[in-house]
């Protein structure tokens, strides 16, 4: 397979797309994406990702270890958004906000004629395509790749690319909102509410609340002086809107989604060893790390 350069597609990117290979090498796989792997590979990144699990991930480098554990929560998160997507009586489009490395287009079978638009910043795009079509690869639904600043208004690229407002519309928003201003995920979710026609449905992955508190400013203080991330960045992301309230207060009917409950759903345990304590969100208790998941229709 032809090499491509991967070095401006965002490391975080790389990582899921890493975390999606890990899972599909598991016998107990939740979801197999056969492209994830060559994907990161073609990226030539320097990072040292994982790409299967191991038979003892207590000796994999220490640096692996927090990666093979999140992991454990892609592959919970992807089969769940898989399974959204397979229900009964689908739209007749969908948007993927935020695509990134996803391979939906490719590996799902879609109804026919169906629609897939995909946003994302243009690099992330032009590199997934030159590395699927190496590897002859063949999206199944007709796919529309659009180049977009999520961070800024969005709307006008999608209609740029035929999106039909007149038709209703399945909405995916998969690890996007977290990389958002809270002021850009009100006007995410506001376009999306928008922008969809009677029937619509929507699968939506929370952004963890940061409450603006002197102790949590007391915080991001400190991590901004370690990281050199600046502390307004950092605040901006402080008290989201809940997708879930939102959209109900627009018309849409609302289901909610705990991490525990998909844990539970899918037999899913997130630890990388017996012995290890599971993630909060795997027991039961409070989550603080995961917002959980919004499913919605119109």
């Amino acid at each position: 397979m032809a090499r491509f350069d991967g070095d401006h597609v965002a490391s975080t990117a790389l990582a899921v797309a890493a975390g999606r290979a890990v899972e599909a090498s598991r016998r107990d796989a939740l979801a197999v994406d056969p492209y994830a792997g060559p994907l990161v590979a073609a990226s030539r990144s320097p990072l040292d990702l994982p790409l299967r699990w191991p038979d003892d991930p207590a000796v994999a480098p220490a640096m692996q270890q927090p990666l093979l554990l999140a992991s454990l929560y892609i592959g919970l998160r992807t089969r769940f958004i898989d399974d959204v997507l397979s229900e009964a009586n689908p739209t007749t489009q969908t948007v993927i906000l935020g695509a990134g490395l996803d391979t939906r287009a490719f590996r799902l079978p879609w109804p026919t004629d169906h629609r897939v638009f995909e946003l994302d910043h243009p690099d992330v795009l032009v590199f997934k395509s030159r590395v699927l079509s190496g590897l002859d690869a063949h999206p199944t639904c007709e796919l529309s790749s659009v180049g977009a600043d999520l961070s800024q208004p969005w709307a006008a690229s999608l209609s740029g690319a035929d999106f039909d407002v007149h038709q209703p519309t399945t909405w995916v928003v998969e690890g996007l909102l977290p990389y958002l201003s809270a002021q850009a995920q009100q006007d995410t979710l506001n376009t999306i509410a928008e922008l969809s026609a009677s029937g619509s449905r929507a699968v939506i992955e929370r952004a963890a609340a940061l409450p603006d508190t002197e102790e949590l400013v007391a915080k991001l203080r400190a991590f901004s002086a370690q990281t050199g991330l600046a502390m307004s960045d950092l605040l901006a992301r402080a008290n989201p809107p809940d997708p879930a309230a939102l959209l109900a207060a627009k018309g849409w009917l609302v289901w909610e989604h705990s991490v525990a409950q998909l844990c539970a759903r899918y037999e899913r345990r997130i630890a990388l060893n017996d012995e290890q304590p599971s993630n909060p969100a795997a027991t039961g208790q409070p989550d603080h790390s995961r917002g959980g998941f919004v499913t919605a229709r119109l």
